[in-house]
């Protein structure tokens, strides 16, 4: 992962610096994940809390001026004593322009596709105290003609400030063993901002309905100075266990952390556990052929229409408010389809040069970092079980090479593109 992530890094640079064109390159922005927010103990990690504490700080208000194209949101957070030997993250879950973000005036990270989630590591750039965050939104940038969202201003907002030694990310997998038994298989990486050697305790347990207890167990490691690893674990679940369409079930996943045997960190994940596979063009979930009746979420006044019209499938664009959107429908039992917000016909069908940068291979680095971030931070949900590249119906290079790339990350799930007609760069969906 780590080897894939450089590649991708030195293509999208080296691209930009060749031609000049710094505003299509990210700066400074934290590898990609599915959202994860650590809490102080297990009671607040399982109520969700989003008020302040020891390890966020939510930014509720923001100052908003304007000066011609640009916006520019200003707004405050206090870094407290405890804060003072670890990292800290902003956040930024959306912004309807590319955006720069400065923290007491210094510019610390830039990113071309403000409708993603984004974090940014600005710890050499606080202060013990008070300190100002302004996010500029650049409403003149070229990249901004890419994006198929609606939504528009600026998201949720919030510093994190996890320990020394913290979980990045969450993900399962499940396959189905020699004598048809489910084997869910946890991966939990694990970074160390420590300056020298630090150790740490992982204590999990995985719950059917709240009480049914899985599995548990523990992992003790020790990690060197800015080491990384993972806790990684196994266990037969019964099939009862597993999401479906027909029976929406979810596992619990409850993480605890101890440095020198006080808690560190607590996170709880609610899990749409399936196995998910493609076989001779067909699509299988939990080992039973599906098939998919797709609609795009916009055309819905509500998700009661989708088992109403006789659909199980939403094309959902990835933007302000999706992640809810996505919750919603592993709730109910409703397949998900995730489109990249990138929209190919926002510049015109012409492919030649000059024209659409879908065929133009120095946006190629931005079209796929857009769907690499998609991916990883959408993976984590069971129901979604594909991947729309953009949407529109102009086959350029940067649309092919996307679909390569996406292909090469080892993921069962569909990888899609509307407007192939009929070529290489979709996969085909039996309906």
């Amino acid at each position: 992962m780590r080897i894939r992530l450089t590649i991708l890094a030195i293509f999208i640079s080296m691209t930009a610096i060749a031609q000049g064109l710094d505003d299509l390159e990210p700066r400074s922005v934290e590898p990609s994940r599915t959202i994860l927010t650590p809490y102080h103990n297990l009671a607040s990690a399982l109520a969700n809390d989003a008020a302040a504490s020891r390890f966020r700080a939510p930014l509720a208000e923001f100052v908003r001026s304007t000066e011609g194209a640009t916006v520019r949101y200003t707004s405050h957070f206090v870094k407290p004593v405890s804060w003072l030997n670890r990292q800290q993250l902003v956040r930024v879950d959306f912004c309807d322009t590319a955006y720069r973000l400065y923290v007491n005036g210094r510019e610390v990270g830039y990113s071309p596709s403000g409708v993603l989630p984004c974090e940014f590591n600005i710890t050499k750039a606080t202060v013990e105290g008070r300190n100002e965050i302004a996010i500029v939104a650049d409403g003149a940038s070229r990249s901004n003609r890419l994006y198929c969202s609606a939504a528009k201003g600026l998201g949720t907002v919030e510093v994190l400030c996890p320990p020394t030694i913290r979980l990045r990310d969450i993900s399962a997998q499940v396959r189905m063993n020699e004598v048809g038994d489910a084997v869910a298989e946890f991966a939990m990486p694990v970074k160390c901002d420590a300056l020298n050697r630090k150790s740490a305790v992982f204590h999990y347990t995985l719950r059917l309905n709240d009480t049914i207890l899985l599995a548990e167990g523990y992992r003790d490691m020790a990690l060197a100075m800015r080491g990384e690893d993972s806790v990684r674990f196994a266990c037969v679940v019964p099939k009862s266990a597993l999401w479906s369409t027909a029976a929406p079930t979810m596992v619990r996943l409850d993480v605890e952390s101890r440095i020198d045997n006080r808690i560190a960190e607590c996170v709880s994940r609610k899990i749409a556990l399936r196995e998910l596979s493609q076989r001779k063009g067909a699509l299988y979930v939990n080992g039973e052929r599906v098939k998919l009746n797709m609609v795009e979420y916009s055309a819905l006044s509500s998700l009661d229409e989708v088992a109403k019209y006789g659909y199980n499938t939403v094309i959902l664009t990835y933007d302000k408010g999706a992640d809810a959107v996505i919750a919603e429908c592993e709730r109910r039992g409703i397949y998900v389809v995730v489109r990249t917000p990138i929209d190919t016909t926002a510049l015109g069908d012409n492919i030649r040069r000059g024209g659409n940068p879908s065929n133009d291979p120095l946006w190629g680095g931005l079209y796929i970092a857009l769907n690499d971030r998609t991916l990883h931070l959408t993976k984590g949900y069971g129901a979604v079980v594909g991947y729309a590249i953009a949407k529109g119906k102009t086959t350029g290079v940067n649309i092919y090479d996307t679909y390569l790339y996406m292909k090469q990350n080892g993921d069962a799930r569909l990888v899609i593109y509307e407007g192939a007609g009929g070529e290489w760069c979709s996969d085909k969906i039996e309906k």
